[in-house]
C-alpha cells in the first residue's frame, strides 16, 4: 500500500508545490516510486516542473468525468525515473475524498508514495484529502501571516484525524539575523503549533528547477535538504536547524 502525505499551507505563496515536487524527487531518486496527484484545480504548475507539460493528454479532470482510465491520466516525469504526475483538472473544483481514495487503491501497487498537493489555504478540497492521508506536510515561510495560516491548516488536519501532522519551513535565509521580523525558528515552530521536520533554504537554484522543469542541481542547499526530509518522513533521525 502507498503511504499518502498531504502538503498544504495556509496562505498561498508559500513554497506548496516545491516542497511537493522535490520531496517527491528525491523519494524516485532513492527508488521509491512516487505519484504527486496536484489538486490545485485551476492553478496548474507542476506539469512544468516535471518537464511534462507537452505530455499531458489526461488530467484529474478526465479521471473525475470517467473519460479516462486512471493510469492513462498518470505521465512520467522524463528526468526522474520512478516519478510520476497527475496533473490537476483544468477548471477550478472541489477534488471529493471518493475520487482521490479511487484513484490511491487503483496505484497503490504501483507507488510507494503519494503526495496530495493541496490548494493553498483552507477549503473543501483540503478537508476532503485530509480524510486519506497519514501524514500532512504544513509549509510556512518566515512571516506572519503565514505562519498564522499554517496554524490553521494544522488545527484543520487535526481535527480531520491526519494521524502525523509536520512543519515545514520555506524559503527560509541562512542566516538567523536575516529572518526579521521573525527572531528564529522556535517562534515559527511555536507560532504554528507544529513539529518541524524540514527547513528549506532560500535559493535561486531551487526556483530555477521548478521554472525549466530540471532536476535540482547538485549545487542547490537544497538538494541534500529534501533528500533529509524524505529520509526523515522514513523515520530516520537527521538534525534540524541551521548549519
Amino acid at each position: 500500500m502507498s503511504k499518502i502525505i498531504l502538503v498544504a499551507s495556509g496562505k498561498g505563496g508559500a513554497g506548496k508545490s516545491t516542497v511537493s515536487a522535490l520531496l517527491a524527487e528525491a523519494f524516485a531518486s532513492k527508488k521509491h516510486p512516487t505519484l504527486v496527484i496536484e489538486l490545485d484545480s485551476g492553478l496548474w504548475s507542476l506539469d512544468v516542473a516535471f518537464g511534462a507539460a507537452e505530455n499531458i493528454v489526461f488530467d484529474l479532470g478526465d479521471i473525475i468525468r470517467g473519460s479516462c482510465n486512471i493510469e492513462d491520466a498518470v505521465v512520467p516525469c522524463p528526468f526522474c525515473e520512478g516519478l510520476s504526475l497527475i496533473a490537476a483538472a483544468a477548471k477550478p473544483a472541489a477534488v471529493k475524498t471518493e475520487t482521490i481514495e479511487k484513484i490511491s487503491s487503483a496505484l497503490s501497487e504501483k507507488f510507494e508514495y503519494i503526495i496530495l498537493d493541496c490548494p493553498a489555504g483552507i477549503g473543501e478540497t483540503l478537508e476532503n484529502a485530509a480524510k486519506c492521508a497519514e501524514l500532512g506536510l504544513i509549509v510556512a515561510t518566515p512571516d506572519p501571516s503565514s505562519i498564522r495560516g499554517a496554524g490553521r491548516a494544522g488545527d484543520l488536519l487535526s481535527s480531520a484525524g491526519v494521524p502525523e501532522r509536520r512543519l515545514v519551513i520555506e524559503r527560509c535565509p541562512r542566516k538567523a539575523k536575516e529572518l526579521s521580523p521573525i527572531k528564529n525558528l522556535d517562534e515559527i515552530i511555536d507560532g504554528a503549533g507544529l513539529q518541524l521536520i524540514g527547513v528549506i533554504w532560500e535559493d535561486p537554484k531551487t526556483r530555477s528547477a521548478m521554472d525549466s522543469g530540471e532536476m535540482l542541481s547538485f549545487e542547490s542547499p537544497n538538494y541534500q535538504t529534501f533528500r533529509d526530509l524524505s529520509e526523515r518522513i522514513r523515520g530516520r533521525y537527521i538534525p534540524l536547524g541551521f548549519k
